[in-house]
């Protein structure tokens, strides 16, 4: 294959550019054009801001809750809804598995596994997938005779699991799966549909019953696959173990098979105490996988994620004192049934545990629910008894809490005091928003003790709405002021303060009673309701069953039922709809005992509370584990009063690490080696195929494969490579990228060479079967894997670990270290005398500049110049620093060297003395007593260190005017005040002084007004002077004190000039002040002050350009190439390059760096296509090599190891972060240690990025071939170029209609090599051609056009942001553009394919395009088919043509051609951007529904509706061309549920962006509405 590589320069690209600027930009908008005309457009926004304003009237005057019951009549989100949102309960999984995912999922494929991970670590996903491998295709090991094994059989504890796992796997899985439990598993009907199953979740009992009785409905027999959640019960009498030895373990005998077992865990080994040795650990682990049959599979013990993934929760200890509050009365003198007595005596328990608060206020509703034990003979009079009991205990309690005999906790005990504090101050933490509200489970051991937590905190939450609701009717709504109320949400303030972050918490600060925090919603019924602090649930087993019976309806008639039905305690409520409000945070405290212990997953839950003591480690892991957030806590409540508990949380957090430490040591890291050699590789490929096939096995280093696994494993490679995944979306997507078997040969995926892809069978096989052959041809395809380094010595295939570490090893060159060369000597220049300094005179100048330095320097003995003491030489070519003051206008400095002068020690120390006064002067923080102190030891942190001087008018040091600057910043307060009364009122020289009534603001004196205090003051308001301080500053002055002709001293920038504009400079006006309210400066010299005004700025600007010097001279030293390329590059550019956004410039290396990784991807693109040894792998394993060689990682090891990171530029030019050079401050007169010159490192990232932005500077001003060199030089590419140029199909004729439209499409004369676009427009379904499919050459095209409209863009607007330009970009690279432009140029004709859906795409699609009339984001109505989305083959093959042309013509002519394919859009884009406002819009640029987003921050929903089903429901929809019928669409934009925009389309995606459209428009043209959505979503989002 022949590249050829014509000579490329920046120019090619800017002449493109500005050929498309002068473009016809008149035509049509391209991309977006409303479907409505202008008067239509304004009419349709009008009638939804009329909507809008009647929704909201409604919700203020009625109640959201009310309004989205009203809307729920007419419209079923869920059923009717085209689009939908994932929900967190048994969301589809669409990502990947982690690497130790991975792992654990291979390991249970071949064999029985327990898998050890802890609490949300993915357990549950490793089964689905496991699932998904046996129902797609059953493993031949397991396959029992006949084919008859067909169910799957999940295993769980509770039924709250089995629910969790039937919603996940109905979620992810294509089959049918079924509930088994007590309830559902009953009726025939429901043990039909468990046979008909194909995957049946059931818990162990409801299991064990259908075993033992239904064998004809469930046998292990006709299992292929048991799943065993929380398989750690798997020991003695459970029904686990009863399963597995009495139905699994007999299967071994005779030819019936065992099921594959999966065992899911987090705490394998529950029976271990602190004292269990690693021998008694064995034995039990051994004894565990015994009975499960299985090996134990975790972490091994230096995997990354171990002790992290059991270790993520904050533990705490609550300690409190445990005593009997008060005896029950007795219920021997009430007659109570015998049944009643154990019953009672749980009130009692109850009592003892919360107190006589809680214990009232449930004895109350149980009192009122408790019915008839009819079950035992209870007579209705005892059961009359017994209310009669529970009202008389009732009424104890309460009269004993009112006599204030309930103990000295208000009537609860300790234990529940502290956990009503413990709550109120979690909750606390996120109760201004429904989103951030923390959500937590309280675990308590009896099912009493938590219905009656439930109890008691829903009636403080009810007492909360009830304040609310009166406080609400207390004021009328007026929406007027709607939005105010609105924002009045999140204003109050919490009433407690933040616990102490220590192990233990201490609730001293806590006693209030009853005090709770409340959030004033002005909304009503539920809306209120929900906004309480404590919104309550509980989950136990039959609650009814806690008094016999709690059934309402044996206690109640039906209108009764209907009036108690919310306000029931004991029901049992559906477990799914529990936890799903748990998950909404419509709940954010659920009590329950160990029904949720173990496995329900609730990703809200941030703290565990475990209100009673540690029983085992198991119930430890399983609590700790349901706290899914980040930064979650565990709480476990301990009696303070016993010494010595069943289990401490340090014992048990102990044993938790002895047994992962234990297991980790028994798994071995598994090292997969990459083997990639092909050298001669046809002339012994042949030979091992033959062998293989002959011996019917191919043995490796560390596996094996059979004919019975060689058809599994050649289908397992193929699902492996990493393809596009709308090609996963169905069988006959999938099927054009599995091997292709024929009678005697087998066609392997088109991405393999071609020279490869075809297995023959000998003809000495001819004989055998049809599967035979299948399965010694796919043998051979294994073998011929393996040699091309696809598949490891595992025979398994390549991972991204594999990728990565392989081509680091053998592709990338360690980055080369460079010589260390120091910033400067270590000694100090008090170690070397004389001290040689290096004098640089600094002259600033400006047009007021010069004016006010001549107004006072009368004389040539009072001229001088600020000086650079430099320790080193520096550079001679200094540019012209320059900085634009607000009232000196431009003000320019000129550096030039004067000469060098040795100093004595003593001459030293006065010339730093000078520098700390000139720094003290114009630097120091005014806000805080810190001055600054000169250290010669910080010297040596600088890489150029320097003082400040000052010279005569003769170059020399001014050594006089130094003394006496340093002589008058000595001075003490008295004499500076003493200064001044001397002064007369003709002053020699103006002085700075400052009042001393604001001693922060300096004026210049010049002389005496001749003013006196007592005369008139300049304004009406004051008689005089002394009346104007008098009453200003309660001053009194003398009369007759002397008034000075004053002006304020100039502003003192605090940051750089980073703003363009340059307003004109102010003139500062002249003031009377009296003189003996004065105090002379520390420096009263006016000229010095004039010069150090803007000296940190142009000192700043300095040394930034000495930092790029001294990368120069680095990189120059070290690098050669790259100081070649630098030093012809202008220092601003480079500097630009080096300066992190932290600097706060108007530059930074943003721009760069996302030009430079475009750059770098072509260049490791070429890379991996040049080198031999990569360049036939699948498209999906080169971006990952691709990948790993432009990773942060990698670039920031290139910027450490070779120096630059030493050179970017962090500092901004604030107080706080950039010092004078040897300063460093002091407070008191004491040196603050901490306060040293800061050195500020960069972080990964921006080494990263820095790197990128000057691989993109070098290409701008250089070209792509010095950026490979480059590249090359720093070790972040590598140029082998051996790769094979011969094309091995040069042999076929190409159609000659396909190199015109080629070269017409692409812009190009001629084609060396025509062959590649054969293969450009190959698709992967043509297995007969012997030519690769066009995926490789689209991975090319991918890199070539990303780099092509990166430097359009880059060099189209310098004042370009980032996030502006990744708009542009998406715009111009995504699918619909680049398939448009395919299709309007008639691109589908030449793509060669044997996909039978595309001709029909094809075909709709072409029609669309003929008639589009809206631009590329919207397509018209047709009568007779709907618009569909642009078939992806079609950009594919764009991209493919593309990267033909780099590969041919070389870069120049690639780039060339990538703008001319995108010339269209590139002409829209000019005219779009064409505004006399910089901040041109990107209306029409960007994608709609990305713009609604963009402009409202995610408040919004945008969803699709059948026309029919919306109609009803009374709000406004527009439709573009006249009535319709109701096969359409229409796309809503709302915000939770309150209407904005309704459009009817023929197609649900173009009534998405048509309404997205209209909603943009209308938020655009009324910013206050906007703002009221925001406002209204704050509020409503607390609802559900």
């Amino acid at each position: 294959m022949k590249r050829a590589s014509p000579h490329w320069s920046p120019e090619g690209t800017r002449a493109t550019m500005k050929t498309i600027k002068k473009s016809n930009t008149q035509e049509k908008d391209f991309i977006f054009r409303s479907p409505f005309k202008p008067q239509q457009q304004a009419q349709n926004i009008q009638t939804c801001l009329e909507s809008i304003h009647r929704d909201l009237e409604y919700i203020q005057y009625h109640g959201y809750d009310e309004f989205t019951k009203r809307r729920a009549t007419y419209l079923d989100d869920d059923a009717d809804a085209a689009t939908k949102d994932n929900e967190n309960l048994g969301s589809a999984f669409n990502g990947t598995l982690r690497d130790y995912q991975q792992f654990m999922l291979e390991r249970a494929k071949k064999r029985n596994t327990i898998v050890h991970l802890g609490t949300g670590m993915g357990k549950t996903l490793i089964a689905i997938m496991l699932i998904k491998e046996f129902l797609g295709c059953a493993i031949k090991g397991n396959v029992a005779a006949g084919g008859t094994k067909s169910q799957i059989l999940f295993l769980v504890p509770s039924i709250a699991l089995a629910v969790q796992h039937t919603d996940s796997l109905r979620a992810n899985l294509p089959c049918k799966v079924e509930t088994a439990c007590h309830t559902s598993s009953r009726s025939a009907r429901a043990r039909e549909s468990i046979a008909a199953a194909d995957v049946v979740v059931a818990t162990h009992g409801s299991a064990l019953d259908l075993l033992n009785h239904y064998q004809d409905i469930l046998s292990l027999t006709d299992v292929s696959l048991l799943v065993i959640d929380e398989c750690h019960y798997a020991t003695g009498d459970h029904n686990y173990a009863t399963i597995l030895r009495k139905y699994y373990h007999p299967l071994k005998e005779g030819k019936r098979q065992r099921p594959r077992i999966l065992g899911l865990t987090a705490s394998p080994l529950i029976n271990v105490s602190i004292r269990t040795n690693e021998e008694k650990l064995q034995s039990l682990l051994s004894e565990f996988e015994s009975i499960m049959d299985s090996r134990l599979v975790g972490f091994p013990s230096d995997h990354k994620l171990g002790n992290s993934s059991f270790s993520n929760v904050e533990q705490k200890v609550v300690g409190y004192e445990s005593r009997e509050i008060v005896i029950l009365p007795n219920q021997g003198n009430w007659k109570l049934h015998w049944s009643r007595k154990n019953e009672i005596n749980q009130l009692q328990y109850l009592c003892n545990e919360v107190g006589l608060r809680v214990t009232a206020a449930y004895v109350s509703k149980l009192a009122r629910e408790v019915s008839r034990n009819e079950f035992d003979q209870e007579t209705s009079q005892q059961c009359e008894n017994l209310k009669s009991y529970l009202i008389y205990v009732e009424n104890h309690l309460n009269e004993l809490i009112a006599q204030d005999k309930a103990g000295p906790y208000g009537g609860h005990t300790d234990k529940m005091r502290k956990l009503e504090c413990l709550l109120t101050t979690v909750l606390k933490e996120g109760s201004g928003s429904m989103e951030q509200t923390p959500v937590g489970i309280v675990f308590v051991k009896q099912r009493i003790t938590a219905i009656a937590l439930c109890n008691y905190f829903r009636i403080v939450g009810n007492e909360q709405a009830r304040s609310i609701d009166e406080e609400t009717r207390a004021q009328k709504p007026d929406s007027d002021n709607h939005t105010n109320k609105l924002n009045e949400c999140t204003d109050e303030s919490n009433v407690f303060e933040d616990a102490e972050n220590d192990n233990s918490m201490d609730f001293t600060a806590f006693h209030k009673n009853n005090a709770q925090t409340i959030l004033h919603v002005p909304e009503k019924g539920h809306a209120a309701r929900n906004s309480a602090m404590f919104r309550c649930d509980f989950v136990v087993r039959r609650a009814t069953h806690i008094f016999k019976y709690m059934n309402k309806a044996n206690s109640l008639d039906k209108h009764q039922l209907e009036e108690l039905e919310d306000d029931w305690l004991h029901q049992m409520e559906d477990i799914r709809s529990i936890i799903g409000k748990l998950r909404l945070r419509e709940t954010n405290v659920l009590f329950a005992t160990s029904i949720v212990e173990e496995g329900v997953d609730v990703e809200a839950c941030s703290f565990v509370i475990s209100f009673d003591a540690l029983q085992n480690v198991k119930s430890f892991i399983q609590m700790k584990g349901r706290a899914r957030q980040k930064d979650a806590r565990f709480f476990v409540f301990a009696d303070s009063g016993i010494n010595k508990q069943h289990l401490t949380l340090e014992n048990a957090s102990s044993v938790e690490t002895m047994v992962y430490r234990f297991i980790a040591k028994r798994e071995v890291e598994y090292i997969r080696e990459f083997n990639s050699s092909r050298d001669n590789f046809k002339s012994c490929l042949l030979g091992d195929e033959e062998a293989a096939m002959h011996r019917e096995l191919y043995t490796t280093s560390m596996s094996s494969v059979d004919l019975s696994s060689s058809k599994s494993l050649l289908n397992r490679y193929s699902l492996s490579v990493p393809i596009d995944p709308s090609n996963r979306t169905s069988k006959q997507a999938i099927s054009l990228h599995m091997p292709l078997y024929k009678d005697h040969s087998l066609v392997l995926p088109t991405h393999i060479p071609p020279d490869m892809r075809v297995i023959n069978l000998p003809s000495l096989f001819n004989g055998e079967s049809r599967k035979k052959k299948h399965s010694l041809m796919a043998l051979a395809a294994c073998v011929r894997l393996h040699r091309l380094g696809l598949l490891n010595d595992r025979l398994l295939p390549l991972s991204d670990a594999d990728m990565k570490s392989w081509l680091i090893e053998n592709a990338l060159n360690d980055i080369p270290p460079c010589e260390v060369i120091p910033l400067r000597s270590s000694e100090t220049p008090r170690k070397s005398t004389p001290i040689v300094v290096y004098l640089y005179k600094l002259t600033q100048y400006g047009k007021i500049f010069n004016e006010e330095e001549n107004s006072f320097s009368s004389g040539d003995d009072k001229k001088f110049r600020l000086a650079l003491a430099s320790l080193s030489p520096l550079p001679d070519d200094f540019p012209i620093l320059s900085y634009h003051h607000s009232e000196l206008g431009c003000i320019e400095c000129n550096v030039s060297f004067v000469g060098h002068e040795q100093l004595s020690e003593y001459q030293w120390d006065r010339l730093t003395d000078f520098h700390c006064v000139v720094f003290n002067a114009r630097w120091r923080r005014k806000s805080k007593p810190r001055w600054f102190s000169f250290d010669d030891d910080l010297l040596t942190k600088h890489r150029n260190p320097y003082v400040i001087g000052c010279l005569d008018s003769n170059d020399e040091v001014h050594w006089r005017f130094i003394d006496s600057i340093i002589n008058d910043f000595s001075r003490s307060e008295d004499s500076r005040k003493k200064a001044v009364r001397s002064y007369d009122s003709k002053l020699i020289s103006p002085r700075v002084c400052c009042p001393i009534y604001n001693p922060t603001t300096a004026y210049i004196l010049y002389e005496a007004s001749g003013k006196k205090s007592e005369d008139e003051f300049a304004t009406s308001e004051f008689k005089s002077f002394r009346e104007y301080y008098a009453t200003k500053y309660a001053l009194k002055i003398n009369p007759q004190g002397k008034m000075f002709r004053a002006r304020r001293i100039w502003e003192f920038p605090q940051s750089s000039n980073t703003s363009d504009a340059k307003p004109q400079a102010k003139r500062i006006p002249f003031i009377d002040i009296p003189q003996e309210l004065c105090s002379e400066s520390i420096v009263a010299d006016p000229l010095l002050i004039l010069h150090l005004i803007v000296l940190p700025q142009l000192l700043y600007k300095l040394e930034r350009f000495l930092t790029v010097l001294s990368l120069i001279k680095h990189a120059t030293s070290n690098y050669p190439t790259l100081g070649k390329c630098l030093s012809t590059i202008p220092v601003d550019s480079i500097t630009e390059a080096l300066t992190a956004k932290s600097c706060c410039e108007a530059t930074s290396y943003d721009r760069l760096e996302w030009l430079g990784d475009a750059v770098l991807k072509l260049l490791h693109t070429d890379a991996l296509l040049k080198w031999k040894r990569t360049s036939f792998l699948h498209e999906g394993y080169l971006s990952l090599l691709r990948s790993a060689m432009g990773s942060n990682e990698r670039l920031c090891n290139c910027a450490k190891i070779t120096g630059i990171a030493d050179f970017i530029l962090l500092a901004p030019l604030t107080r706080a972060e950039w010092k004078p050079c040897g300063l460093r401050h002091l407070t008191r007169a004491v040196v603050e240690d901490d306060d040293n010159v800061r050195l500020m490192k960069p972080s990964d990232k921006v080494c990263a990025d820095v790197i990128e932005s000057l691989i993109g500077i070098i290409f701008l001003h250089h070209g792509i071939h010095s950026s490979m060199s480059v590249a090359c030089e720093l070790g972040i590419s590598f140029n082998y170029g051996d790769a094979d140029d011969t094309v091995t199909w040069s042999d076929l004729s190409v159609d000659s209609k396909l190199i015109d439209f080629a070269a017409s499409f692409l812009g190009v004369e001629r084609f060396q090599s025509p062959q590649l676009l054969v293969e450009a427009t190959t698709h992967q379904s043509c297995l007969h051609k012997p030519v690769p499919s066009y995926q490789r050459l689209e991975w090319i095209g991918d890199a070539v056009l990303c780099l092509a409209i990166r430097e359009w863009l880059f060099r189209f607007d310098a004042k370009l942001a980032v996030p502006r330009l990744v708009v542009l970009e998406a715009t111009l690279e995504c699918n619909e553009s680049l398939a448009f432009l395919g299709f309007k140029e008639g691109l589908c004709k030449f793509i060669d394919h044997r996909d039978s859906r595309l001709p029909n795409r094809f075909e709709n699609f072409q029609r669309d395009l003929e008639k589009m009339e809206r631009g590329l984001w919207c397509t018209v109505h047709f009568r007779f088919f709907s618009p569909i989305d642009p078939p992806k083959v079609i950009s594919d093959v764009v991209e493919a043509l593309l990267g033909a042309a780099h590969v041919d013509l070389g870069f120049a002519q690639g780039q060339k051609a990538a703008l001319h394919v995108i010339r269209p859009i590139l002409q829209s884009i000019c005219s779009l951007t064409v505004s006399s406002d910089p901040s041109w819009n990107v209306r029409g640029i960007l994608h709609p529904k990305q713009h609604l987003y963009q402009m409202t921050g995610g408040i919004v929903r945008v969803r699709a509706y059948k026309g029919d089903k919306f109609r009803g429901l009374g709000i406004p929809w527009f439709c573009s061309e006249g009535n319709k019928d109701n096969e359409g669409y229409i796309g809503v934009v709302s915000c939770k549920g309150l209407t904005i925009a309704a459009v009817w389309e023929s197609s649900s995606r173009a009534a998405i962006n048509v309404s997205c459209s209209l909603a943009v428009d209308l938020l655009a043209a009324n910013p206050h509405i906007l703002d009221k959505l925001r406002d209204f979503h704050l509020i409503s989002k607390k609802y559900p």
